[in-house]
């Protein structure tokens, strides 16, 4: 009887331990979901200090522009932002804004700079890229500084007005550049065509180039101030800068919203007497939509975290401001870059 006792005593006991176990198995299986615990959790990239893991070995092309331009110097100090947090970053000169937008749709490249009217242009497929058709893929990053019409040319030549222009070789920029787009728009809005003048299609450098031996009478250049070509040039020759009045440019801004009225100040460039007035647009970051989120918030993060590093390479760059990321942008805001300006408190 007794041994009978002890088996049932065992069992019992074997029974309530097992019965203990499984209750303390399943509260710490409740206590991880609620609380969110294990690989779910160590894979979000994109938070705090360690959004820099998402770039760690991430193959990231700029698309720049030409090495005379605005873009160029600043590509590659992006270039360098983002091998320092472990991407495999490099910058890749290009015709530029036109030519960056198509190359992003197709997905060829993870991030390059634009004219904003340009990509503007692309998303839309419109004039420059209705053959071609929208660019639907392209997506906005980030504004980031102002681009300056300059419309160069040499003290003593005559060229003192767009209209003085007629049958001048004029260098209007790459074909289908920003530049070049804005050129053609210039001339339509003083009833002009490239019929009226000899246009070449030369990058930067070329035109200027081209002024110093006395090839092309003028330049047109569209980037941030100063362009290191005209700097170059305004040293061994004297310049003046051909205005655009302000009341073109608002008859343009109904048709091109990304245009505005500015000036090139006087002390930019040796030589100059007093300001040009002239018409801005804003330049823009894009990139496409196949982008990952990780990837683009990690990329915008870097970039305003370490803008210091960009100002030092171009002064361009020292109007560019977080909270005017958002102003005028082409293109829908990828989510990436949404979530970072989000998190900065900075709106439409």
């Amino acid at each position: 009887m007794k041994k009978n006792l002890s088996f049932i005593s065992m069992i019992i006991a074997i029974f309530l331990l097992l019965a203990a176990c499984n209750a303390d198995n399943d509260g710490k299986a409740t206590n991880d979901i609620n609380t969110g615990s294990g690989d779910k959790a160590e894979d979000s990239k994109t938070n705090g200090d360690d959004y820099a893991d998402a770039l760690k070995g991430e193959f990231i092309t700029i698309l720049s522009g030409g090495s005379s331009g605005v873009y160029f110097p600043l590509g590659g100090t992006m270039a360098k932002i983002y091998q320092d947090l472990g991407a495999k970053s490099n910058s890749q000169s290009t015709a530029a804004s036109a030519a960056n937008a198509t190359t992003l749709n197709q997905g060829k490249a993870e991030i390059g700079f634009s004219m904003g009217d340009a990509a503007a242009d692309a998303y839309e497929g419109i004039d420059s890229f209705e053959e071609q058709g929208a660019q639907e893929n392209i997506r906005s990053v980030a504004s980031l500084y102002t681009n300056y019409m300059q419309i160069v040319a040499i003290a003593g030549s005559g060229i003192k007005t767009i209209e003085d222009l007629k049958g001048k070789r004029v260098a209007v920029g790459a074909p289908a550049s920003g530049t070049e787009i804005s050129a053609k728009r210039i001339f339509a809005a003083y009833g002009m065509t490239y019929d009226d003048i000899k246009a070449d299609y030369l990058s930067f450098s070329e035109g200027v180039e081209g002024m110093k031996n006395g090839n092309i009478d003028a330049v047109v250049i569209s980037s941030g101030l100063p362009n290191a070509g005209v700097l170059e040039l305004a040293t061994s020759k004297d310049i003046v800068i051909v205005e655009i009045e302000e009341d073109k440019v608002l008859e343009m801004q109904k048709d091109y919203p990304t245009f505005f009225p500015t000036i090139v100040p006087k002390d930019v460039y040796e030589g100059m007497e007093k300001d040009a007035n002239t018409l801005g647009v804003n330049n823009v970051l894009i990139t496409h939509k196949d982008v990952s989120d990780d990837v683009v918030y990690a990329m915008t993060k870097a970039l305003f975290e370490n803008i210091d590093q960009l100002q030092n390479s171009h002064n361009a760059a020292k109007d560019i401001d977080v909270k005017k990321a958002l102003e005028s942008l082409p293109a829908p805001l990828h989510p990436g870059a949404k979530k970072y300006f989000d998190e900065e408190g900075v709106t439409e």
